[in-house]
């Protein structure tokens, strides 16, 4: 009976990611939503607003915040066990040796929340809500930043009284933290915002579908590299996958921890505004036991948790139009169904270690030795056939050089002759250099000493170099096995009769170039190596360039096919702003750019800026040239609540200058120059004097200004952050080839377009004589005016504190890839975009994470 257990799946079906046994064992899987978030949005609301959501689409998250709480270290052991299926929106994952569907159905039926089709009515009238008058106003009066922790404050001060307002600010603060978290400090949408106008509209939109949505694409983007690290970061409702697999198997319940533990809610730091009164008494589930009960494999697994129910089994609204077709799944469906008992042989392949390390987390989280396993099976076949290749040309040019060296010893002792005079064939014409080395090797001829050669006569020694140098320039032809390449000679070769005057008039010009050659060779004809074999030799990777640029493509063998470069492609610099690409394209040459290591997508910098959250926690002190950050100015950067210090700007514009001239090409022709606030402060200080000059030539800048010019020569654009009034950043571009100032402004509602220009007036006006005293050629020699015009592409974001971050990405983008990439840069990615700008100015100047 157990053999028949053990029986293999009679149909195929996936394979695992990691081999059984060989699963990386990392910390933990970090969410993004907050601790314990949905009990301390209903713990801020009366009895009745509760009751009132548990009646509503979004009831069953106050049944949900009763359960056990989200544990990091189990949703790490789970999510390595992932089964490798071809579905987009459907995961498979292993636990005691049996599978686990976790799809939209699944969701759906966990969570309660709506997730049908987004109907073309629904679009329609989201559409129709975001042209009427903006319901923000109402909510938040002129707040243009809301985080959700001033929610639950507001709520839990009676900030607000009217029961129907304090039931939105509940549904939008559960939407922003639980239901669609994007970031570890969220804040209210106010997109999301316009739809709870209307709360029948607001409910029946499929928050649901969005929310699953954004967890798959979550899940699926997560590599063998990046499952290997400790901390996985994990958009959307994350809790939902633990909520799956207790429905599937409830024996993970029998065994709880109670109050706070370390696995609980994906270790997490708390925020000092939201604090769980309840937070001792709640409880998670226990990691260990839940790798006793997968080891042990007896226990019992529902595959399919709504195999029993009829609606979220067989519905068409928790369908998707872009399934793909994966028969393993189906197969893997149909075993479910029939009861199949799998157990932990049932599924094999996946990737394993070459030696077994222990899984001590290492500075950066990361298994060095098992990403190094992984790579060399990656490119293991490639250097193989790279060795191979070498190994043949090595063998092909040994051969070369040995037929050079034998028919230049030949040539060598024929001159070495007592009458110099070189055999004729049968039609009267000299005979071919290397036929004739040929006969006389087959004839056993040894050429007598070197003391003859000074009795031959001036036309026999021509006759000599004419045919040495037809030898050296004749086609060559040596084979690769299966590779033939043939070098055309430079010197033509008459078909009969002897050669005309002027091939002799041709030869003797040639011979007249080469007799250093020839002189070099009779004084080394003892030598085995003379040295003309040796400038042959070095041509070598001349010679194999030609053939593998216009020979190899040409051949039919199979074996010698173009070989396609598996090199990630990547948009050279130097192409950018001199041709018109499409902005995606562009936008990828400024993440190039920016992050030349993570062209891959291996770098989790989710999981770095959680870490990075953690340090802040604690004080520190950056010291960077005269400027000194502390470890508060660099939680202002992520903490996005109020303008930029001056300060804080200045040290990311040195950031951004660092980063442009390392990761910049070496043959770059110019280098845009980052410049600081400093230097603006300087020229409005200078510009009310220099206004005063009648000849504005005569008035001479400090050196410290000069300097700044004289440093960067071939600089033809000066990027530096301008303020407004000390709030509002824009960011400032003076392109000297164009002639022309761009202002990069995230809110020109702010200044119109004449007001902007009289901020900007005096360094337009300043400007020219600066360049021109710095030694830059101008434009205009009579140092007009810069022309000033704001950009209509630039993204809009109205809220005050992203003003500086948005002007140096600007000034960043702007100057990798032109002004249209800076419409990459939205409101939406600037979360990100700080993320990974945070983490990158730590790691650069602090030390990795």
């Amino acid at each position: 009976m157990e053999d028949e257990e053990l029986l293999p799946p009679p149909l195929q079906i996936p394979c695992r990611i990691f081999a059984a046994g060989k699963e990386p064992v990392g910390v933990r899987v970090t969410p993004y939503h907050k601790p314990y978030a949905i009990r301390q949005i209903l713990n801020a609301l009366d009895v009745e607003e509760v009751e009132t959501i548990k009646a509503s689409p979004f009831g069953k998250l106050v049944e949900i915040g009763e359960k056990p709480s989200f544990s990091g270290r189990f949703g790490r052991f789970i999510i390595s066990r992932k089964l490798k299926v071809s579905k987009k929106h459907e995961a498979w994952f292993i636990f005691a040796g049996k599978p686990v569907r976790f799809s939209l159905r699944e969701f759906a039926y966990v969570t309660g929340l709506n997730c049908g089709k987004l109907s073309r009515h629904t679009k329609k009238r989201a559409k129709k809500n975001i042209s009427e008058k903006p319901y923000w106003g109402e909510l938040f009066g002129t707040l243009k930043d809301v985080l959700v922790t001033f929610v639950v404050r507001m709520l839990k001060r009676r900030t607000v009284t009217d029961r129907c307002m304090r039931e939105k600010y509940a549904l939008l603060a559960l939407l922003a933290a639980v239901i669609l978290p994007t970031t570890h400090t969220p804040r209210i949408s106010q997109d999301h915002a316009e739809f709870i106008k209307d709360l029948d509209i607001f409910f029946a939109y499929p928050w649901g579908r969005i929310s699953f949505d954004m967890l798959m694409s979550s899940i699926k983007e997560r590599k063998e590299v990046s499952l290997s690290q400790n901390t996985i970061a994990l958009k959307g409702f994350v809790l939902s996958l633990q909520l799956v697999m207790v429905e599937a198997i409830p024996a993970l319940t029998e065994v709880v921890n109670d109050g706070s533990s370390s696995a609980s809610e994906g270790d997490c730091v708390e925020d000092d505004d939201i604090v769980d009164e309840d937070k001792n008494g709640k409880r998670s589930i226990s990691p260990g036991h839940a790798r006793d009960t997968d080891a042990s494999g007896k226990v019992e697994v529902h595959s399919v948790i709504v195999q029993d129910q009829d609606h979220f089994k067989t519905s068409s609204e928790l369908s998707w139009s872009d399934e793909e077709d994966d028969p393993m799944v189906d197969n893997l469906l149909t075993l479910v169904e029939d009861q199949f008992p799998f157990n932990k042989s049932s599924f094999i392949g996946g990737v394993t270690k070459t030696k077994q390390t222990s899984h001590s987390a290492t500075g950066e989280g990361i298994d060095y030795e098992f990403v190094a396993s992984l790579v060399r099976d990656k490119v293991g076949e490639d250097l193989s056939r790279i060795e191979r290749q070498i190994n043949i040309l090595s063998e092909s040019f040994l051969k070369f050089q040995t037929n050079v060296n034998a028919n230049i010893a030949l040539l060598i002792r024929k001159l070495d002759g007592p009458s110099g005079h070189i055999p004729a064939n049968s039609t009267g014409q000299p005979a071919n250099v290397f036929n004739h080395a040929t006969d006389v090797q087959q004839t056993g001829f040894s050429g007598p000493s070197q003391s003859h050669v000074g009795i031959q006569t001036e036309s026999v020694q021509n006759g000599i170099i004419s045919d040495a140098i037809r030898f050296a320039n004749e086609a060559t032809t040596f084979t690769m096995d299966g590779l033939i390449a043939r070098q055309t000679s430079r010197c033509e070769q008459p078909s009969e009769g002897l050669p005309s005057q002027r091939n002799e008039k041709k030869d003797m010009l040639n011979s007249q170039d080469n007799l250093s050659f020839l002189n070099r060779t009779q004084a080394s004809a003892v030598k085995d190596e003379p040295p003309q074999v040796r400038e042959s030799v070095n041509e070598g990777p001349n010679i194999l360039e030609h053939i593998a640029g216009k020979e190899m493509c040409d051949s039919e063998d199979p074996l010698v096919a173009c070989q396609k470069s598996k090199r990630h492609k990547a948009l050279p610099k130097s192409l950018v702003g001199q041709y018109e690409c499409d902005k995606r394209l562009l936008n990828h040459a400024r993440a190039a750019l920016v992050d030349p290591n993570n062209t891959g997508g291996n770098v989790d910098y989710s999981a770095k800026f959680a870490v990075l959250l953690a340090k802040l926690n604690s004080p520190f002190t950056i010291i960077l040239g005269q400027l000194t950050l502390e470890g508060n100015d660099l939680y202002e950067i992520v903490k996005r609540s109020a303008p930029l210090q001056a300060k804080v700007v200045d040290v990311l514009m040195g950031h951004i200058r660092s980063q442009f001239t390392l990761n910049s090409p070496a043959n770059q022709s110019n280098h845009p120059e980052f410049l600081d606030t400093q230097f603006v402060s300087q020229l409005s200080k200078l510009f009310p004097k220099f206004s005063k000059m009648s000849r504005k030539g005569s008035f001479r800048f400090p050196s410290n200004i000069l300097q700044r010019f004289v440093s960067n020569p071939e600089a033809d654009r000066y990027y530096f952050p301008f303020t407004i009034d000390k709030k509002h950043w824009v960011g400032v571009c003076v392109d000297c080839s164009t002639w022309t100032i761009a202002v990069m402004d995230c809110n020109i509602a702010l200044r119109s377009d004449n007001m902007m220009i009289k901020e900007v007036t005096p360094i337009a006006q300043m400007f020219p004589y600066i360049l021109k005293q710095g030694g830059k050629q101008l434009l205009h020699k009579d140092a007009r005016a810069f022309p000033i015009k704001r950009p209509r592409c630039i993204p809009q974001n109205t809220r005050p504190a992203d003003s500086g971050l948005s002007a140096v990405l600007f000034m960043q983008a702007q100057a990798i890839a032109g002004v249209d990439v800076c419409n990459c840069i939205t409101q939406e990615v600037l979360g990100h975009e700080v993320e990974r700008l945070a983490v990158m100015f730590y790691e650069a100047t602090v030390g990795m994470l």
